[in-house]
């Protein structure tokens, strides 16, 4: 596994691994040479350049996530923001990678090999797959180097992350004042009022529902769409009922001897006493001679590790490296591990690193599985081949009769033996069984299929789903015409002049209860909905609606025991009205210690994040960035 990886290694040992922490990189998976227009760069960063392709396909991802999630067409201009957003987000990465790589944040082959074999992406059944790796970044036209690279750069910000984490704190009194704020209650009562119980008051004429509608235009767009035609296999219609035969199955046994041996496996720790400016080998072999001279009174391997060890992958687990086979280590460690006893420990090793004292802890030896144990394995892994291999011959079909008769699916229907389907409302957050599904959305929505018509290629649309699809029909955004949308224009025209009269009610209630008019009463005499808990509100509370309850922690403690009066506008048009009369601080000797201790850890962690965010914003205001010309209104376009 990993044999590109494996032939760079230098030595630091493959089984450290680097726990990930916010890292804002991604890897592009796009074709460069597809985009034309500005050039081939989206952006300048201190003279290096950022591909308009990554950034074309950042943006792409954005837009789509923020489209499922709304369940509706984006304006132009929540398009344009989310676009800046995306450039805005590459830039701050390149700025930061260029610092951590001038700090001298370094990734060893070894460790990078380590976090891809970890990656789930490239495993099966739990395990690395070297084929299933290289053939991942295949598909998607990316280079192991690329790839490698990216990983690399992402793991070096790790480190950097870390030790900002590491090093943060709070004082003493910064974390009090934080609890007596978390902890914080206060007494308030509030009232609601609804603009729906005003909305059929609300005067209508049809020259204000003109006027309202020539001002928000926006409100009244279709969403772009299109008729999609499509053709479908599944690899699961493909399986047969008929198996392989029994010789068949001895003659793949038979071929493959390696693959059902189990080689020795060792399970080790060790304690590296690293040669480095501070220390020279004789001093690091002098050190190491001590440790090994203490572990022989007795002291533990554990806590000898954690307080000498300057590998920083094991030594806070003891040295513990796992179980490992032969090819994992430099060569001296190695011959050492395969050569100890059980429980026997080394005399000091040398490599590269520095000097280790290695103690085997268990041993498995190797073994061979028979052919009846893995019968149902062999058997399988044939019935799939086959399916595999049907489902690939009619898919090459289904491609070849696309690219013959380009304006029509029904040959390619013909060809696989399936059914022309259509989905009359295809939009740009996906529909039918196809919602969300990025590659589906960017070939129906592209301008081959809307402006020529033309069928598509083979579509991977999920694990053993190919599709070909074309559009029938495109409908691109429009205002609807007045009279098709004057129902919705009307019942959006009553809606905001309600929430007016809402806000001017609400504003009415609280001036007179400044005045000394009691709160409640007047609350009843609005036709609001009052609410007063029995308890005091907490920061968490589930009374009122959340942006209530953020004003009435904002607002300022009542002084003198004079209530405070306040409200605002609620985003679903209601108006809210509350009395603050009572503001308790919390008590941080409410929280049981070990709350205490491990809430305090993590607002070092949150502090720590702000550490980092105020440096990326640091870095980037200091960057030289100079954006391609036209770059937004060239995405606008496409």
């Amino acid at each position: 596994m990993l044999q590109t990886i494996r032939e760079r290694f230098t030595g630091v040992f493959a089984v450290i691994i680097i726990a990930t922490i916010a890292v804002a990189l991604t890897i592009t998976l796009v074709d460069t040479d597809s985009f034309t227009g500005i050039g081939n760069f989206a952006a300048r960063v201190d003279g290096d350049e950022l591909s308009l392709a990554e950034f074309r396909e950042s943006a792409q991802e954005a837009l789509l996530e923020q489209e499922q999630l709304q369940r509706t067409q984006l304006s132009d201009e929540e398009r344009l923001k989310i676009e800046r957003d995306a450039l805005e987000g590459l830039v701050r990465r390149m700025v930061v990678a260029r610092y951590v790589n001038d700090e001298g944040y370094r990734v060893s082959d070894a460790r990078l090999a380590e976090h891809i074999r970890s990656m789930p992406a490239f495993q099966v059944g739990g395990k690395f797959s070297d084929d299933g790796y290289k053939a991942a970044l295949a598909g998607a036209g990316v280079s192991l180097d690329a790839f490698q690279e990216e990983q690399r750069t992402a793991l070096a910000i790790d480190q950097w992350q870390n030790g900002l984490v590491e090093s943060s704190f709070l004082t003493p009194a910064e974390y009090r004042r934080f609890v007596m704020l978390e902890g914080e209650r206060r007494r308030a009562a509030f009232a609601l009022i609804d603009p729906a119980q005003l909305r059929a008051a609300v005067p209508v004429d049809e020259a204000a529902l003109r006027v309202f509608y020539d001002e928000h235009p926006a409100q009244f767009e279709s969403r772009e769409s299109v008729a999609l035609e499509y053709v479908e296999v599944k690899l699961s219609e493909f399986e047969s009922a008929t198996g392989p035969t029994e010789q068949e199955l001895r003659e793949v046994y038979d071929a493959n001897p390696e693959r059902f041996s189990r080689a020795e496996q060792r399970r080790a720790r060790h304690i590296l006493i690293a040669i480095d400016a501070d220390r020279d080998a004789a001093a690091a072999l002098a050190r190491a001679g001590d440790v090994r001279a203490r572990l022989g009174k007795g002291e533990s391997f554990e806590s000898l590790a954690a307080g000498f060890s300057d590998d920083p992958g094991s030594a806070q687990s003891g040295g513990d490296l796992g179980w490992v086979g032969s090819g994992t280590f430099p060569e001296p460690f190695e011959t050492a591990l395969f050569s100890l006893a059980l429980n026997q420990v080394s005399e000091p090793v040398q490599t590269e690193f520095g000097y280790h004292l290695i103690e085997l802890q268990e041993l498995r030896s190797g073994a061979v599985q028979g052919f009846d144990e893995v019968r149902g394995e062999l058997e399988q892994e044939a019935r799939n081949r086959g399916s595999q291999d049907r489902f690939f011959a009619v898919t090459e079909k289904m491609d070849d009769a696309a690219l013959e008769n380009p304006g029509s699916l029904e040959p390619v229907a013909a060809a696989a033996g399936r059914p022309v389907q259509r989905v009359p409302g295809f939009t740009r957050g996906g529909a039918g069984p196809f919602i969300g599904n990025r590659a589906v959305i960017d070939a129906a929505f592209s301008a081959a299929a809307i402006e020529d018509g033309e069928n598509s290629a083979v579509l991977e649309a999920g694990d053993g789903h190919a599709v070909i699809l074309r559009v029938s029909e495109h409908r691109p955004v429009r205002v609807r015409p007045f009279d098709e949308v004057r129902l919705d224009v009307e019942a959006a025209y009553r809606q905001e002049r309600a929430a007016r009269v809402a806000a001017e009610q609400g504003a009415g209630l609280l001036e007179r209860a400044r005045a000394g008019g009691d709160f409640q009463t007047l609350a009843a005499e609005a036709g609001a909905t009052l609410v007063v808990p029995t308890q005091l509100l907490g920061r968490g509370a589930q009374e009122g609606p959340p942006e209530l309850l953020a004003a009435i922690f904002r607002a300022q403690r009542p002084a003198s025991g004079i209530p405070v009066h306040a409200g605002l506008s609620l985003p679903d048009g209601r108006f809210a009205a509350y009395r603050l009369e009572e503001v308790v601080p919390g008590n941080p000797e409410d929280i049981p210690r070990e709350q205490r201790d491990a809430r305090k850890a993590a607002l070092s962690r949150q502090s720590a994040v702000g550490e980092v965010t105020a440096l990326a914003a640091e870095l980037r205001d200091a960057a030289s960035v100079v954006i391609a010309p036209n770059l937004f209104e060239q995405q606008d376009s496409e």
